[in-house]
């Protein structure tokens, strides 16, 4: 029940990015510096990951209840689902926006999965744990060259190559500590960062493992983005004399960050029902490649704050609480 602001900002910052890319999605066929702007949605695709390895730093090396945990934890996401289908259903955007909402189906599946991973956590040492995640990105570079040059292989990387590597990941890493000065580990993560996404940017082939059906993708690129944005944060809170920090740590900047985080869920119904919306106008206008960027900036900003104070309202109204997504 105590707050831990790091995790809070990820999340801040993993709800915007999932509304940036449905967002940039809109600019499909059009081209600004030679490039699809529909690309430029790869630097956001850390997004789902930064989800699940908060999950799993949250969840995991806890006592956990199995009845009260499964139960309270898929009505607080099956609940709000069931909702917006329903808004879905009235609104006549299903064959839409379906598609889109692959993420609360997963998360419950994974839900599942949390009070097995958590016993291999509670009884395994740091070493065992590192070799779990060693052999994840081991598959999962495997797993990219077998779809990078469509090898056929009967080798089994299912096991290791699935959301609930993340869960793990997300824990070694919240509990690590990395033995280098805070300006480097910084300076390491952004980087990293800028390497992986414009290589995600720049090769079409790494995008989707879709032979995993499943729409998380699992490439190294996408585990070095999420790495490296996990790390950088977690990083800053520790940086107290910084003046970012000083920002983030400011009275009604960390309580709008909390707010956001507590609707993230929520919001994520939300922005698929108002980029639906948005999306037939944004098509009519026929922009050049730099006004279409700068107009989807604005749009998924847009959505960010609307989708916001739309959990928020219905988390006000007691009959609606529960199904708000606002947590």
């Amino acid at each position: 029940k105590t707050r831990i602001e790091y995790i809070d900002t990820l999340k801040f910052i993993a709800i915007f990015a999932v509304i940036a890319i449905h967002a940039f999605g809109f600019g499909e066929g059009i081209e600004v510096l030679n490039l699809d702007i529909s690309t430029f949605r790869q630097i956001f695709h850390f997004a789902v990951p930064i989800f699940l390895m908060i999950t799993g730093a949250l969840f995991l090396n806890k006592e956990i209840e199995l009845k009260e945990f499964i139960t309270n934890r898929t009505i607080r996401i099956v609940y709000p689902l069931l909702f917006f289908t329903i808004i879905i259903h009235l609104l006549q955007i299903s064959n839409y926006i379906f598609s889109y909402y692959w993420y609360s189906w997963m998360i419950i599946g994974t839900l599942f999965a949390i009070p097995i991973i958590n016993k291999f956590i509670q009884y395994s040492s740091e070493k065992e744990i590192l070799y779990y995640i060693c052999i994840f990105i081991i598959f999962s570079i495997i797993g990219q060259i077998t779809n990078l040059f469509n090898i056929q292989s009967a080798l089994d990387i299912t096991f290791f190559y699935n959301p609930v590597s993340y869960l793990i990941l997300g824990y070694y890493l919240s509990n690590k500590k990395i033995d280098y000065s805070d300006n480097k580990i910084i300076i390491f993560s952004i980087l990293i960062f800028i390497v992986s996404s414009l290589l995600r940017m720049y090769s079409g082939s790494f995008h989707y493992t879709s032979e995993f059906h499943t729409y998380l993708d699992l490439s190294i690129l996408q585990i070095l983005q999420a790495c490296s944005v996990f790390i950088f944060i977690k990083t800053i809170y520790s940086m107290k004399e910084t003046a970012i920090y000083k920002i983030l740590n400011q009275k009604n900047c960390k309580k709008y960050i909390l707010s956001v985080s507590r609707a993230s869920y929520g919001m994520y119904l939300v922005q698929n029902i108002l980029l639906y919306i948005i999306k037939p106008k944004f098509k009519l206008l026929e922009l050049g490649g730099t006004q279409s960027v700068i107009l989807i900036l604005v749009i998924a900003i847009s959505v960010f704050f609307i989708s916001w104070i739309i959990v928020l309202i219905l988390s006000k109204i007691p009959i609606l609480k529960k199904f708000s997504g606002y947590y």
